[in-house]
């Protein structure tokens, strides 16, 4: 069925659906969260979660409202994109990689309380407004559901959701990972963790490098 036939409300399941899929499948934002959650504690994953989500609201403004012309006009663009997003992600990627233990709880909790607040939103922003996968994603989606038949109130509607879903689901992540009973268990192999989530992480931009320079 068209998206121009669908009703409403299945026009916003489809959409929905599709966005939790995607969501919730691995990739830079599962990582990062994953990373500053194990690493610095539950505030700073919350943190992390605020700023993918608010990094969210651009995809979906461009991918909604018909901002994407832009990408499209200009295929530099989004390679640049590309390869800041890449940049972004060996930087952190890097960090984690060279991750230490912990000497005891106690040292980790007074480190996580000395963090500043902004340092972990703006990761969560830098790398969802860098992430290619969800750039690509709102945009192959919106063109294939969204049509000028589609109300504005509909349109809102949904941005509103998938902004909204995509705070919970990461704060769900952050939340439980850093739950103290968790973490407490965690922290005596969370440099390890932290590791892998580098390893990932880089192997991630060498992916988003290796595929710009096949273009």
């Amino acid at each position: 069925m068209s998206s121009a036939l669908a009703s409403p409300a299945s026009l916003f399941a489809t959409v929905a659906l599709a966005h939790a899929l995607a969501v919730m499948s691995p990739g830079p934002d599962l990582a990062v969260i994953t990373r500053q959650t194990l690493a610095h504690g539950r505030r700073a994953g919350l943190l992390t979660a605020l700023g993918i989500a608010s990094g969210i609201t651009f995809h979906v403004a461009y991918g909604m409202f018909g901002l994407a012309f832009a990408i499209e006009r200009y295929p530099a663009l989004l390679q640049l994109l590309q390869l800041v997003g890449a940049a972004l992600l060996l930087w952190i990627g890097w960090g984690a990689i060279r991750a230490r233990p912990l000497a005891d709880p106690a040292s980790a909790a007074m480190a996580d309380s000395q963090r500043a607040a902004g340092g972990d939103f703006t990761i969560g922003l830098a790398t969802n407004l860098l992430n290619v996968k969800a750039m690509l994603f709102f945009v192959a989606l919106c063109s294939a559901v969204i049509t000028g038949a589609t109300s504005t109130a509909l349109k809102l509607a949904l941005s509103a959701w998938m902004i909204v879903a995509t705070g919970l689901w990461f704060s769900f992540v952050a939340w439980t990972l850093g739950h103290p009973a968790v973490r407490r268990r965690l922290l005596g192999v969370a440099h390890w963790i932290d590791r892998v989530m580098g390893v990932l992480l880089i192997a991630l931009a060498l992916a988003m490098l290796a595929a710009l320079l096949q273009r």
